[in-house]
């Protein structure tokens, strides 16, 4: 009898799949962002056959263990259980798997809509491995923040190696090298896209930390992760900076300790952009995003080109010495003083819009236009217009898409036309097709440039609600709850980023993978959190 416990303890797939789960996490953080053997040639179906491959193993080993070991075990309260822990964002994620289904059933391009196009692969294969990712490190993570700093170190490296290939220094030799490709991912919005998942992670870690040497080496990581994002050319990475800084200030306001940290943390990014003006001017090294993009952003010149950032650091030190001071007297308590939340909220506001217009401008989202005078006696002025070719094209591409969703029947408009079909069917409408060929040429557009517009044409608004339910979801219950588990600051920060950074870009196998590990470990560190709140309170009964 005591042998044949043994034999089904061994058994246990709660074993398995961690052993699994945590497998598969090394292996995705640490190897596959540094994975590129052929160069950038073929870089992207490289990448996705690597993160294919590698998951359907994982997903292979651990959905096996699963039924194997409850028949052996004789589990027969397995599914009700799991069925009864189901949380809102589970319940948005098992939704999503339906409507991508749906949606491919629906789909008259069965080819594409499987496996995806060529070069992006987010056909239904890939979004079922997303959904089951999700479900797996929900029930299954099982690492502490060590292994979480083996990620850091090695997404380090390739933020190091961005940043050497920016100032036209390559480590790495690699095949079909250019100004466009930097680090081990690609292009800079490949690139920027994995930045916006997996640079808050320790930009938050320092801000929430109590520990000074993990405080010292997240301060490391945020610098270069600042720099990298700075410099790498992308400027869907201003959006995140905007969106992270204005979240963390928010956040900031109940304690003195935070607001701190926050400061600290603006002070990182005014001091990263002075560290990168400084190595443009180190003999031999020149800034090549210049030659690539022929102008250079106006926010890249203020940032790295000018003392701007010199007069916002003194502020800022200003500041944060006068707050340390009245603090030490006992005079400086910010979750008291409300008038002073009013005062830095309103700053704050007034800098973020002022930020969010700069960047519409640099980016030619809005321009000015003359409007002649009605009179004689009126001067001609200046009128604000939306630019279609902004973003290099981005506005055509949303209108086209909004105009294709439109023309869909009630149907397809429900559940869209599959997963990964947008240039399929854009192209079949001659309104776009015509305005697409006008503005891109043979360039063949396989997605908007813009996750929301591509999720309505693809999995219809059924497929949209539910992935949207997954994030938003998600940010709200971790960012409740990460107080009492500092952890789910950094997975909530991360969707969010995730998503600015998305709302002018698309889904890809180096940033998607990663939001659905974090949503995961997010959810089981969130699960952590209810059960020791329910303990608590069972005890103090």
């Amino acid at each position: 009898m005591g042998q044949k416990n043994l034999i089904k303890d061994k058994l246990n797939h709660t074993k398995i799949c961690q052993c699994v789960v945590m497998l598969y996490f090394l292996v995705m953080s640490v190897v596959y962002p540094l994975y590129a053997p052929g160069g950038y040639m073929h870089i992207g179906e490289i990448k996705y056959e690597f993160f294919r491959n590698v998951s359907l193993a994982m997903l292979a080993l651990a959905l096996t263990a699963i039924p194997v070991s409850l028949l052996i075990r004789g589990d027969k309260g397995w599914l009700v259980r799991n069925y009864r822990q189901m949380s809102v964002t589970d319940w948005f994620a098992y939704g999503y798997l339906v409507a991508v289904m749906l949606s491919y059933l629906c789909s008259a391009y069965k080819k594409d809509a499987l496996w995806g196009v060529e070069g992006w692969h987010m056909g239904v294969i890939t979004q079922m491995i997303f959904v089951l990712i999700y479900f797996l490190f929900s029930r299954y993570f099982h690492c502490d923040l060590r292994w979480l700093g083996i990620w850091m170190l090695s997404t380090t490296v390739v933020f190091l190696l961005g940043i050497c290939n920016r100032y036209s220094i390559y480590p790495i030799a690699m095949q079909g090298q250019a100004e466009g490709f930097i680090s081990t991912l690609g292009n800079i919005n490949w690139f920027c896209g994995y930045w916006s998942v997996t640079a808050p992670i320790g930009i938050i870690l320092y801000w929430c930390s109590d520990k000074t040497y993990i405080r010292i080496l997240a301060g490391i990581y945020s610098v270069i992760a600042i720099l990298s994002g700075i410099t790498q050319g992308s400027s869907s990475a201003y959006l995140v900076f905007i969106a992270m800084l204005l979240l963390l200030f928010l956040l900031s306001l109940n304690s003195n300790r935070k607001l701190y940290g926050f400061l600290e943390v603006c002070m990182m990014f005014t001091v990263s952009c002075q560290l990168g003006r400084a190595i443009k001017y180190l003999p031999g090294l020149e800034y090549n995003y210049k030659i690539y993009d022929s102008t250079e952003s106006m926010v890249s010149f203020v940032l790295l080109d000018s003392n701007s950032t010199v007069w916002v650091f003194a502020i800022l030190l200003g500041c944060y010495i006068l707050f340390r001071v009245l603090d030490k007297r006992g005079l400086f308590h910010i979750e008291k003083h409300k008038w002073l939340w009013g005062i830095l909220t309103a700053a704050v506001a007034l800098v973020v819009a002022a930020a969010a217009f700069f960047w519409l401008f640099d980016n030619g989202v809005l321009g000015l236009c003359d409007i002649p005078p009605r009179t004689p006696d009126e001067d001609t002025s200046f009128g604000i217009f939306f630019d279609e070719d902004w973003g290099n094209g981005r506005g055509a591409a949303w209108n086209c898409g909004m105009e294709a969703y439109r023309s869909m029947d009630i149907l397809h408009k429900a559940v869209g036309i599959g997963p990964d079909c947008f240039a399929d069917y854009v192209y079949s409408v001659p309104e776009s097709a015509d305005k697409l060929i006008e503005r891109f040429g043979n360039l063949r557009l396989t997605n908007a440039h813009s996750e929301s517009i591509t999720l309505l044409v693809n999995v219809g608004v059924l497929g949209f609600v539910c992935y949207m339910g997954i994030l938003a979801t998600a940010f709200v219950r971790y960012i409740r709850r990460a107080e009492e588990e500092p952890v789910l600051y950094l997975c909530a920060v991360s969707i969010l980023a995730y998503t600015v950074h998305n709302m002018v870009s698309f889904q890809q196998v180096l940033n998607t993978p990663f939001i659905f590990i974090i949503l995961g470990i997010g959810e089981k560190y969130y699960a952590g959190a209810m059960q020791r709140i329910t303990a608590e309170g069972t005890c103090d009964e």
